[in-house]
């Protein structure tokens, strides 16, 4: 035990040094490393203590408590006042978008953010979880959830002044069929692209060969993004701005700099009170990678929105932001996961007990305690609140004895290389990694660190043993299939872990013959039993996202929709501008 605590103790004296060193070198040069997930800011690592942590955890349920009341105090509060028209949002997004050609794009959270106000959804799912149409009028299934007829609503206009009817929504429909890595996720219609049909003006068909009963779900996002036909078109269309039918329009994208959108003088939705929406002459989407830059730019008054899913963050912006007058987004129940990405498909890690040895050796606790304080712990993919939740999967607990026992039987590998974006804030969390298994267990460990950029594409390639990841959370099991089915763990596979369970392949293909929620839930709960007995995986933390804005911002991730009711406020990070407001 003493030993343990000296290892702490150093540990935790390293990171601090470390970041202190970071917190210098931002300040003196005022640059950013590219971020990545568990990216962290040095100002608020100085801030805690580690004898505050569990004072901390305590205090920041208080904080969401009070966060959530002062949300619907300022809704209550703004309800009688009438938005301001014009002005400029400036929002910060955590990394750079390589292109908006979506069916092969690696579209993450900050091009999800960014997309959302220029190009519309068909479905959306609203506060309650529920799908509801958006630019369709009406989707409809038969009885098996083979055939889905998909109805526009009227009257819509991409950009460039083309009508979103039936023919752009079947062309949108063929393209993610065709698209690298969007055809995955429509692998099953029957004929391919030919199976999207146009049975008149403004009603498409589409069939599937299988039941896909999460298809309504599928297309309340990426898949689902109505993009006009001149946007298919341009043979350049790699370098292209996207053309939708969003509150906005892609006016200008300076790689690594900004993305210009413009207020959509013809948008087809009014609020309430019957006034032409958006409310905002324009949006200023800024990327900067690294979380400690982000935070000081928002508390310097230099931008309006931000987005920030590192842990130690979240008694700021719970507590001295709000104090400060700042707001901030109340998102959706459904959280993302933290975890260790593990590669199923290659050595060493297709080993199952060798999986199971390196989550004994793994002091998750001390991961919170040190890289995400005040975040739940997670034993599977589905936080509290979610389809499929568990509070205990079975998951295997800290147990170096356990861990060394397993080693001995099986041999320990070589080497092990865990990979990491460039980021000092990365680095600290990957050390940590390395000291718990080389000290606990005995593992020879090492480092492989690369440009942000790469991440992805290692992960759809293959070409990783372990790494930081943050994925899932959609609040419903079925959406998982694409990240876990075996048929998408070969060649460009978005089943980055490459994970072939016979087991795991029943269960989601279960999930698509349903839309209970019971059942649904039941099925999920089964997953997450079977992730923790082959720990294909090796879970951390649920996710906790912040969407911080400042106190003259109104209006952030509300979106009402044609029914009356309204749309999810904010998700893993990515919410909405469309009736956001500047005062004064």
């Amino acid at each position: 035990m003493q030993q343990d605590r000296g290892r702490h103790a150093s540990t935790w004296m390293r990171l601090l040094a470390v970041l202190m060193a970071v917190t210098f070198v931002a300040a003196a040069c005022g640059s950013s490393d590219d971020g990545g997930d568990g990216e962290a800011t040095s100002e608020a690592d100085e801030q805690v203590a580690v004898d505050e942590a569990d004072a901390e955890a305590d205090a920041d349920v208080e904080a969401d408590a009070e966060a959530d009341t002062d949300a619907a105090d300022e809704d209550a509060d703004m309800a009688s006042v009438d938005p301001v028209m014009g002005g400029t949002l400036t929002y910060l997004v955590e990394a750079e978008t390589d292109t908006w050609d979506i069916p092969g794009a690696n579209c993450a959270v900050s091009c999800i953010t960014i997309m959302r106000a220029v190009a519309d959804p068909l479905t959306i799912i609203n506060s309650d979880g529920e799908v509801e149409p958006f630019v369709l009028e009406s989707i409809e299934s038969n009885a098996d959830f083979t055939m889905f007829t998909m109805t526009m609503r009227d009257g819509i206009l991409f950009h460039d002044g083309t009508p979103a009817d039936g023919a752009a929504l079947q062309r949108s429909l063929q393209e993610m069929a065709s698209g690298l890595l969007q055809g995955q996720v429509l692998v099953d219609l029957v004929e391919g692209p030919d199976s999207v049909v146009l049975v008149d003006p403004m009603t498409v068909t589409v069939e599937f060969a299988k039941p896909y009963s999460t298809f309504p779900r599928v297309v309340a996002e990426r898949t689902g993004w109505l993009i006009a036909p001149a946007f298919w078109d341009d043979p350049d269309r790699a370098g292209a701005l996207m053309i939708g039918t969003g509150a906005f329009r892609m006016a200008e994208w300076t790689r690594g700099e900004q993305t210009v959108l413009e207020r959509n003088p013809d948008y087809w939705r009014t609020d309430a009170n019957g006034t032409q929406l958006p409310y905002l002459d324009s949006v200023v989407f800024r990327p900067v990678p690294d979380v400690s830059t982000r935070r000081a730019t928002m508390e310097a008054g230099d931008a309006d929105v931000n987005m920030d899913s590192f842990g130690e963050n979240k008694a700021f912006w719970n507590g001295e932001w709000l104090d400060n007058g700042g707001n901030l987004l109340v998102p959706a129940p459904p959280r993302e996961t933290t975890y260790l990405l593990i590669n199923n498909g290659a050595p060493p890690f297709d080993d199952p007990d060798l999986r199971r040895a390196v989550a004994l050796c793994t002091d998750r606790d001390e991961y919170l305690e040190f890289r995400a304080p005040a975040n739940q712990k997670a034993n599977g993919p589905f936080a509290e609140g979610a389809l499929g939740f568990l509070e205990d999967t079975g998951f295997p607990e800290f147990d170096p004895e356990a861990g060394n026992a397993l080693l001995d039987e099986i041999g320990r590998p070589e080497l092990i290389t865990y990979g990491t974006t460039n980021v000092p804030s990365n680095l600290l969390t990957a050390e940590l990694f390395v000291d718990m298994w080389t000290t606990n267990c005995g593992l020879n460990v090492q480092i492989d660190q690369f440009d942000q950029s790469e991440l992805i594409t290692k992960a759809i390639t293959g070409q990783f043993e372990v790494f930081l990841w943050r994925n899932h959370g959609q609040g419903n099991p079925g959406l998982e299939e694409i990240w876990w089915h075996s048929r998408h763990a070969e060649g460009l596979a978005l089943n980055f872990g490459r994970i072939i369970e016979p087991d795991l392949d029943t269960l989601l293909d279960a999930t698509w013959t349903t839309d209970d929620a019971a059942e649904l839930d039941a099925l999920g709960q089964d997953i997450n039993r079977l992730f923790a007995e082959n720990v294909n995986n090796l879970w951390l933390n649920f996710t906790e996202w912040a969407n911080p804005y400042q106190g003259n911002v109104h209006g952030v991730g509300v979106l009402t929709l044609p029914s009356g009711n309204f749309a999810q406020t904010g998700l893993a990070g990515r919410t909405w501008v469309e009736e956001a407001w500047i005062e004064g």
